[in-house]
């Protein structure tokens, strides 16, 4: 059998390219490991970048919108109004509204086949799939690995996945007194070198979740925090982020087929954040524009990657701050830094990032101090 282009992996970055290259009309099957497309839920806070790229995704999906969002670190505390509001999605109902789309572009799904490698000894080289004991043979003009973190397309091709980090969320009842439009972070370099959250989601319930560095005993650090907060789990939700780096192959060749990675399987995850909804959505649509105009993926999807090299760039500073770093620069957002960051999403920082230290001339001296600690990590042959 075969096909003009197969994707594998249902995941929200699969879903959209194969949407997209069927609407272009393109033959398409995706290739999924599970049975069903019925994902665990899982909050999302999401940007409204996800209307910039899915313009026609509609309010429907939305469960709840986020005016507010409080930071805090120590004594230090500042509180950004978003222009736009931020949206709680969840993870289960976007999964499979996008599967629905694609289905009725045309998308050819074959659900319960996990993808095992490449036959690479034919003369044209063929994916290999199985289900129970049966066997499946693909050719495919073009491939795209959209199965995720630990991707099996990745793996096969490099040897290797993605660098990834764990999460971890409770599903919490919010404080009687708490306000269902604030999101709040915590900065407490002393458990994670990354964040804690509180995301309000419907019926005055949310989640509060942190990620940790791999091997951190991250449950025990989230059970802490909502005993100190005086929170209960009700339920919890766990997953891997993908870990974003500036080097690694996006697209390579098997025979003539060519492959190309998108999503977590690309690493297209802003790790300042590590959301990486929206910049999988925009590397899907990379892929589907280089797919359908046969050229370069890696142009195709240069603004994403110079976004989030960004990301990385900024967290290679974030991940050397101490706790008294993270009050200095709570404390250095200003009402006009305020006002700047209001009208800016987390997903369009490479266009205004560098304005802020024009506001903020007191974000000089920090950074020039992280980035020192930067150098001198990297001279000492020390990770980031």
């Amino acid at each position: 059998m075969f096909y003009d282009a197969v994707v594998i992996g249902a995941s929200s970055a699969g879903l959209f390219v194969a949407e997209l290259l069927a609407k272009s009309g393109i033959q398409v099957a995706l290739f999924e490991e599970v049975s069903e497309i019925s994902p665990q839920a899982r909050t999302y806070i999401i940007t409204p970048g996800l209307f910039r790229v899915m313009p026609d995704v509609g309010d429907a999906l939305v469960r709840h919108q986020i005016t507010r969002i409080q930071l805090q670190s120590g004594s230090a505390a500042a509180e950004i109004e978003l222009a736009a509001p931020d949206l709680i999605v969840d993870r289960k109902e976007l999964l499979v509204h996008l599967a629905r789309r694609a289905e009725e572009a045309g998308v050819i799904f074959h659900t319960g086949w996990k993808f095992t490698g490449f036959n690479k000894h034919e003369m044209n080289p063929r994916l290999v799939f199985k289900k129970g004991e049966d066997i499946f043979h693909v050719g495919a003009g073009v491939v795209i690995g959209a199965d995720g973190v630990q991707s099996s397309v990745k793996k096969a091709l490099t040897g290797k996945w993605i660098p990834a980090l764990p999460l971890l969320q409770a599903e919490i009842e919010l404080p009687p007194d708490w306000d269902q439009r604030v999101t709040k972070v915590w900065f407490k370099t002393e458990v994670t070198p990354y964040f804690f959250w509180l995301i309000p989601d419907q019926m005055n319930k949310g989640v509060v979740g942190l990620i940790a560095e791999k091997g951190d005993d991250i449950r025990t650090a989230l059970d802490s925090f909502l005993e100190e907060n005086k929170l209960k789990a009700l339920e919890y939700q766990s997953g891997s982020a993908a870990y974003h780096t500036s080097i690694g192959q996006l697209e390579h060749k098997v025979g003539e087929m060519r492959v190309l990675f998108v999503g977590d399987a690309a690493g297209q995850v802003k790790v300042t954040t590590v959301g990486g909804t929206v910049t999988g959505l925009c590397g899907a649509r990379a892929a589907a524009e280089a797919i359908i105009t046969g050229s370069g993926y890696r142009k195709k999807l240069k603004p994403v990657q110079r976004e989030l090299d960004l990301h990385l760039f900024i967290r290679n500073l974030l991940i050397r701050m101490s706790a008294r770093d993270y009050e200095t620069l709570v404390g250095l957002i200003t009402p006009a830094v305020k006002s700047f960051l209001r009208g800016h999403d987390r997903d369009s920082m490479r266009s205004h990032f560098w304005k802020l230290v024009v506001l903020q001339p007191g974000f000089i001296p920090l950074g020039l101090k992280l980035l020192s600690r930067y150098i001198w990590d990297q001279i000492a042959g020390k990770s980031t």
